[in-house]
């Protein structure tokens, strides 16, 4: 296919998925008026300059739909990608390969260059994921392009959804971006430089800040070869072409889909999201109407209408501070205000409870503090419900941001050789790079509150020297490596099973051979006390020889001949 044909072609699949999307418009733009104004990319095709640089407040009269989606967005990073926390995972699918020293030492290196890039102030990564919590919840769906940079490995940009048009294979998965965007032609001609359409270099020279409109077309090749080389055999197309001109930029691919695009939840049959920013836009609606009539009462009562005669005043009735109003003398007329009734009072009480609504349904009781000081256990369960109710939601994003998030990352920083070298016999087909839910670390922390549970009901019953060999029940070895792995504790920081046992043979040799040399420092001792007693009295050293060899098991010798007066103690020994 030619690039004339390729161009017209493209072109005529985003016009179709422009007008799938064309009924979303108008909601996204009513929630981005009501609760965040700097959000509303849907004024004006691509990203548009109607919108940029306005204030857009126009319509809000109360802050808490706006306070309550900060919240969520703000919360929803602390609970799925805190830059303190590990939230993701390198292991080796053998755990058997996986347990050589200096694997764990790989693996763990690797994960600590893996979060160095993530919370680097220069890929963006924090910055802009915040943006697209607020996206996703605000509007249901959110896009970040995730792309590899010389200069910082990767880098990271939250896209407006207004210039996003997106489309889903058969299996429900976004497959396809279609993304049409605004340069400068002085931009364009910087970022393809030749490749540019005559009018846009033009543009560069004479007019360099005019807009040039640019669609990037991200989509799966159907006639790819697998095992050829180069970006046409990608599994991802990628082509940027001048919509005005339909001059095709660039001609690429990706060996992942790039862009990442959450949906909050999605109803059967739709392509893009809803998130609790709609489900709140009815009582945002009446909680900005209660508070605009709200205001216009308490202003009537503090500035009321007029009631003034028709005639008997001079000139105009000046109602303002320091005015004079002129009668005639002697005149009964008099300025009055008109009296206003209103219950404020009752129509606050209205607008709390709409308040509480919008509150709830953006998860602030389930994302709020603790509250005061609680136990270990309680913390624990009071961590499992929330995670019960936001378990859903939850998942849907692990699946469509965060896990291709972090294989796509992993893969980049392997080809740029930003990882550390592997070990002999490892290759990236044997890692395994995997998202650590907030569910999955919630469960962790519950099983290892019942471990601990366990080991303090049987711990009366072990006593200092387990008597009764009930810890025989146990593999020992298996409990502590789970509980370091419940932790999420350094992979670098346990031995290998092979130096375990090794450390442990070390540790029996050295207890034998320290009983061996105690054994021998006693028997000398015995010898030097053997050879220094009186051997005329064989009673004596019979009684030594007892002591020495009773605890073994060694019969004793037979008796020497006896001494004087000897006989009557061999008689009486029986009965003794």
């Amino acid at each position: 296919m030619d690039r004339t044909e390729l161009a017209r072609s493209l072109l005529k699949r985003f016009s179709g998925l422009e007008e799938a999307r064309r009924p979303w418009a108008g909601a996204w733009q009513e929630l981005s008026e009501y609760m965040l104004p700097r959000k509303n990319s849907f004024v004006a095709s691509g990203s548009g300059a109607a919108w940029q640089g306005r204030a857009g407040d126009e319509r809000i009269f109360d802050s808490t739909p706006m306070h309550a989606l900060e919240l969520l967005a703000s919360s929803l990073g602390g609970l799925l990608t805190n830059p303190s926390l590990p939230w993701f995972d390198i292991s080796v699918k053998d755990r058997a390969a996986g347990d050589a020293d200096e694997v764990r030492a790989f693996m763990q290196e690797s994960r600590e260059r893996m979060v160095a890039l993530f919370n680097s102030e220069d890929t963006g990564f924090q910055a802009h994921v915040h943006e697209l919590y607020l996206d996703v919840a605000l509007l249901g769906t959110a896009v970040m392009y995730v792309e590899a940079d010389p200069t910082t490995v990767v880098r990271f940009s939250s896209r407006p959804l207004g210039e996003v048009f997106v489309a889903e294979s058969a299996r429900g998965q976004v497959d396809t971006v279609y993304r049409r965007y605004e340069l400068t032609a002085r931009q364009a001609v910087q970022e393809w430089g030749a490749a540019c359409s005559d009018e846009t270099l033009r543009k560069g020279e004479d007019r360099p800040e005019e807009p040039v409109e640019i669609l990037h077309a991200v989509f799966p090749r159907m006639d790819r070869d697998p095992g050829g080389f180069g970006s046409a055999h990608f599994p991802y197309a990628s082509v940027y072409l001048e919509v005005k001109s339909s001059h095709v930029l660039e001609e690429s691919g990706y060996l992942e889909m790039p862009y990442m695009v959450p949906r909050w939840a999605k109803a059967a049959g739709e392509t893009y999201g809803r998130g609790p920013g709609q489900t709140a836009l009815s009582d945002t609606r009446v909680l900005n109407a209660m508070a605009r009539t709200a205001l216009m009462a308490a202003e009537k009562m503090s500035d009321p209408p007029l009631m003034v005669p028709d005639d008997g005043f001079l000139g105009p009735v000046r109602s303002g501070p320091g005015g004079l109003s002129y009668y005639r003398a002697g005149s009964t007329d008099r300025i009055e205000a008109l009296p206003v009734n209103v219950d404020l009072r009752a129509a606050e009480e209205m607008m709390n409870g709409r308040r509480e609504s919008i509150r709830r349904i953006f998860l602030s009781d389930q994302i709020a503090p603790e509250g005061p000081a609680v136990t270990a256990t309680e913390a624990v369960i009071r961590q499992a419900e929330k995670m019960r109710v936001l378990g859903p939601v939850l998942g849907r994003l692990q699946t469509e941001l965060l896990s291709p998030l972090i294989r796509r990352v992993f893969r980049i920083m392997l080809r740029a050789g930003a990882l550390p070298s592997f070990p002999e016999g490892l290759s990236a087909d044997d890692l395994e790079v995997r998202y650590t839910s907030p569910v999955t670390r919630a469960q962790k922390q519950y099983e290892a509150q019942g471990l601990s549970q366990v080991m303090e009901y049987l711990s009366p019953l072990v006593g200092g020297q387990d008597a009764f060999g009930i810890m025989d029940n146990f593999d020992t070895d298996r409990v502590a490596r789970h509980v370091a792995e419940l932790f999420n504790t350094p992979s670098d920081y346990l031995k290998s099973e092979e130096r375990v046992a090794e450390g442990r043979a070390q540790k029996t040799q050295a207890a034998s051979s320290a009983q061996i040399t105690a054994t021998v420092a006693d028997a000398a001792a015995i010898a030097k006390t053997l050879s220094e007693i009186r051997m005329d009295n064989p009673s004596v050293l019979s009684g030594l020889w007892s002591l020495l060899m009773g605890s073994t098991g060694v019969a004793a010798p037979p008796s020497a001949a006896p001494g004087p007066g000897a006989g009557s103690d061999a008689q009486e020994a029986p009965h003794a």
